[in-house]
């Protein structure tokens, strides 16, 4: 049996080699019926192929049914697999610590196929695997209560997620990877999935450190408001109690079009998102704000202007204009204390982002990693280079940690991928893969203490900095506020 060819628990599967990294793609780590928990991947006869990806999983971005991505074999429910990038050679004499990529896309959309995770596995000497996991109305969708149907658990795709770190758990040596070595990370819908690991205690001795990336427990459904939206695709799907059969037999299509009008009855939040459930997860915001958090190393933050993507997106994803922030500030913080908040940003375009940004994903995530460093190691980024048009934006840092050649992808950065940009991917990724390796960043970085607050700004000169927006972060004083609660 050559190098590429692997031995699991289910089978056997053959990758293969370039530029000096191994990768196995479409590799099952479990498989679940629509609705149903996922359960171990049912075994393969001889060797299985494991040099394409995997179908992603069924998927909608927006209202328009006629966008919906369900078409084999790019796209199926068959989807619940992952892709592993291995280094050749390294320092390791035994086995390599490993980063597990959890994607972003709202939670309705997005796959862990397109992150190659060559770059990140070769300058960092670390395994690299990518995950798919149930997204939308097949993945976050409350249907187990608004029905009263005990048969569907809840948060189904966050389930996914700690079925796919199980099997790390049980396989990743075969690759030459460390089971007592792996760090979970991920990016805006990503990021929130990580930091809801971290108050999921049944995922606990899954991962041994943390990464996050634009977001914490900032855009997850209050328990009332899941129940309200499951009832609402019930009604718009006519089904009830009885129709367990017909909700997992009918079209595709069916489902997605429902989730558009969800989608489109719902402006400033998400028609499928994970939700407090009492059972998993805390049972409200509140309850995650006190749950104790893993005794693992983090390291977190956001870009300097988040929300300015959501301005350039159509529709009203989520909330940018002064009146729906007021809104849910007063709603969710009360009169007296969202007067403070506002108090901090100043009446004018650039104060608008601000609070924008820091309202949806900038403030959920350093009070996550605030409380966070009261216990464990946290470090703490911001990340500052700007798009010419689009500014520091959500999602900026991706395209220069990712390997991501095309066009498109160069007039998203806002250029070409060499000099100082290029440098500037190269020292982020050569952080995370030092977090990842020893639990800890590179040097010229201090750990982000509630005493000092020390924070690393990112941009094609790097920076660190003692309690940036510090008027801003005392402002909201460890509260978060989210679009989807309501």
């Amino acid at each position: 049996m050559d190098s590429l060819t692997i031995s699991i628990a289910a089978g056997t599967v053959s990758g293969a080699n370039r530029e000096g990294v191994s990768r196995w793609l479409g590799i099952p780590y479990a498989q679940a019926g629509r609705f149903s928990a996922p359960v171990a991947a049912a075994p393969w006869p001889g060797v299985r192929d494991a040099t394409v990806h995997g179908p992603q999983c069924p998927q909608m971005y927006g209202s328009n049914p006629k966008r919906a991505r369900v078409a084999a074999p790019d796209f199926g429910e068959d989807c619940l697999s992952l892709n592993i990038y291995v280094p050749e050679g390294g320092a390791d004499v035994g086995r390599k610590p490993v980063y597990v990529w959890i994607h972003g896309g709202a939670f309705v959309a997005g796959s862990g196929n397109p992150y190659d995770g060559s770059w990140m596995a070769r300058a960092g000497d670390v395994i690299v695997v990518t995950i798919n996991y149930r997204v939308g109305v097949l993945g976050f969708v409350n249907f187990g209560e608004a029905l009263g149907l005990p048969d569907i658990p809840s948060n189904l795709g966050l389930r996914d997620q700690i079925a796919a770190l199980e099997w790390v758990r049980d396989n990743i040596a075969s690759f030459g990877g460390d089971p007592a070595r792996v760090t979970v990370g991920g990016q805006s819908a990503g990021s929130m999935s990580v930091s809801l690991l971290m108050l999921c205690k049944r995922a606990w001795p899954l991962f041994h450190g943390a990464i996050m990336q634009s977001g914490a427990v900032s855009l997850i459904h209050s328990r009332e408001k899941s129940r309200a939206i499951g009832r609402r695709y019930a009604e718009l799907l006519g089904i009830n109690q009885g129709d367990l059969e017909t909700l997992r037999t009918m079209d595709l299509i069916a489902l997605f079009t429902a989730q558009g009008k969800v989608d489109a009855e719902n402006p400033n939040g998400i028609a499928a998102a994970p939700w407090f459930d009492d059972d998993l997860l805390p049972d409200s915001m509140a309850g995650a704000g006190a749950q104790q958090t893993p005794p693992v190393p983090l390291l977190a933050g956001s870009t300097r202007e988040e929300i300015r993507l959501f301005e350039l997106m159509p529709g009203d994803i989520l909330p940018t204009k002064w009146p729906d922030l007021e809104r849910l500030l007063n709603d969710q913080l009360g009169a007296e204390h969202a007067a403070r908040v506002l108090a901090a940003y100043p009446r004018t375009k650039l104060g608008r982002r601000a609070l924008a940004s820091d309202l949806a994903f900038a403030m959920p995530t350093r009070n996550f990693a605030e409380r966070h460093a009261r216990h464990s190691p946290t470090w703490f980024y911001r990340f500052d280079y700007g798009h010419p048009i689009a500014g520091a934006t959500h999602g900026l840092d991706l395209t220069v940690t990712w390997p991501m050649p095309s066009f498109r992808a160069a007039l998203a950065r806002g250029g070409a991928m060499r000099g100082k940009r290029a440098a500037l991917g190269g020292r982020m990724v050569k952080h995370y893969a030092h977090f990842v390796r020893h639990g800890r960043v590179g040097a010229g970085w201090p750990a982000y203490l509630p005493e000092e607050r020390q924070v690393m700004i990112f941009g094609l000169d790097d920076r660190v900095e003692a309690d940036p927006d510090a008027d801003r972060f005392a402002a909201w004083d460890g509260r978060d506020v989210t679009p989807a609660s309501g």
